[in-house]
């Protein structure tokens, strides 16, 4: 009897010992994908605006991103506290220098529930552009902080915004983020909001005014009160109906890592060449087996240069898989060749490049064989042109002889030419001046008057 009562109380001990057990390791699991509605007390939210300070954050715009930070969260800090069952604070109100970890301990020191980092985007190269949520990479805090992206996602939808996806990034340190990290030190949930691209024109146009800033403030609390089941009667809601989607915690905690290689495959091929409007047809083949591919772009010198980004064409939010080719027309200039390469990007904007084409038009070749023809003709004028000089020559020679001629008939015949009676030596004998003859007659008729006059004076005198 006493050896089967103390067989009773040893199994009982195990049972206890694995309950207890199973209570450790499982209740994570189970509390972050039951739902944060189930649970009950006053929420307390941290909303934290990024930068500050020193520490300007995005300024591809006149107005910093440390500005604009501090708009949305005021904004959002206000929706927010027009719920019930919700306490909201500020990390800081003023724009002043602030560390992560200092963030982080404000929210562990006010007890906070989750805290949520208000930013917007810019990118390396300034192009990319949409908003994304940057969440939790370990459990037991990426699942419940999934849940409440898609519904913060969904909000950014609604307003027209391109969706880049909920996203993890582990660094040497655990999360790759600042804030992430150091709130995940305390055991808060913590994530990163950037609402859009400040460097792109294609999503600065969603916050260029104070209005449209405070409008995505809005959208932040919107989420927030979805994801914890808040009611306002200031606003005339109610959301303790949410249903937040079922996630597996562990397959979660591989997300980041899955998604940080390139896509495997980039093919660039022509469709069609239109040799009379210099319209080229291209066709891009791509993939990746881990994620969506999000976008694609071309350069026309050999990847020195890139034209702005396109959506890659039946891109969705959740999807691994989606249309695996492209197709798309560009007018190019037939005088020179082009260098043609594209690229593909995944979601986590990692990119591979595809093999250069070289687009080559028959317009060059005509425009080749055109310029030899005018140098031939230009040759040949050249020639014909060296030529004329001679002839030219020959036809002065001619007048000038007959210019001889002339001479001779008015000065008397060929006696007047120099000895040798050559045509040059005629050219530079001139006539005689009239000056020249009329001093010679006037010299004549002197003579012949003396002349006269001598032979007068004899006869008269011997006369007498």
């Amino acid at each position: 009897m006493q050896i089967f009562r103390k067989k009773t109380i040893l199994s009982v001990l195990t049972g206890l010992i694995i309950a207890l057990l199973l209570f450790v390791m499982l209740p994570q699991q189970a509390r972050a994908t039951s739902g944060a509605q189930d649970t009950v007390g006053i929420r307390v939210v941290v909303i934290d605006p990024g930068h500050g300070g020193e520490n300007n954050g995005d300024e591809s715009t006149s107005q910093f991103e440390k500005y604009r930070t501090m708009i949305t969260a005021q904004a959002m800090y206000e929706e927010l506290s027009k719920y019930e069952g919700v306490q909201v604070y500020l990390t800081r109100t003023e724009d002043v220098d602030m560390s992560l970890k200092e963030r982080a301990q404000f929210a562990n020191s006010v007890n906070a529930d989750m805290v949520l980092s208000i930013h917007y985007n810019a990118s390396l190269e300034h192009e990319v552009y949409g908003a994304e949520i940057w969440i939790p990479s370990a459990v037991p805090l990426n699942a419940p902080m999934y849940q409440f992206g898609r519904l913060w996602i969904d909000q950014m939808g609604a307003m027209g915004v391109h969706l880049r996806g909920i996203k993890s990034r582990i660094g040497q340190a655990g999360d790759y983020y600042g804030i992430i990290r150091e709130s995940a030190a305390f055991g808060i949930p913590a994530v990163i909001l950037e609402h859009c691209h400040l460097d792109t024109a294609r999503d600065l146009k969603f916050a260029d005014t104070e209005e449209k800033m405070r409008a995505f403030g809005v959208a932040d609390a919107t989420a927030v009160a979805q994801y914890y089941g808040l009611k306002s009667t200031v606003l005339g809601v109610d959301y303790s109906a949410t249903q937040l989607v079922p996630v597996n915690t562990y397959e979660l905690a591989m997300y980041p890592i899955n998604n940080s290689t390139v896509p495997e495959r980039c093919d660039l091929s022509i469709v069609s060449q239109d040799e009379e409007t210099g319209e080229v047809t291209f066709r891009i083949d791509a993939e990746d087996s881990e994620e969506a591919l999000q976008y694609y772009d071309y350069s026309l010198d050999g990847g020195a240069t890139y034209c702005g980004i396109e959506m890659w064409p039946g891109y969705q939010l959740y999807k691994t898989i989606n249309t695996d080719s492209v197709t798309f027309s560009v007018t190019l200039p037939r005088e020179v060749d082009t260098h043609f390469v594209a690229r593909v990007y995944n979601g986590y904007d990692q990119k591979t490049e595809s093999e250069k084409l070289t687009i080559h038009f028959a317009y060059q070749d005509e425009m080749r064989a055109a310029a030899l023809e005018w140098e031939k003709e230009h040759e040949a004028g050249e020639m014909q042109q060296a030529e004329t000089p001679a002839a030219e020559e020959a036809d002065d020679i001619t007048l000038q002889a007959s210019e001889g001629v002339m001479l001779e008939e008015v000065i008397g015949g060929p006696e007047a030419q120099m000895p040798g009676g050559s045509v040059e030596q005629a050219e530079v004998t001139s006539p005689v001046p009239l000056r020249t003859i009329l001093a010679l007659i006037s010299v004549g008729l002197a003579v012949t008057i003396v002349v006269m006059g001598i032979s007068l004076f004899r006869k008269n005198r011997s006369g007498k």
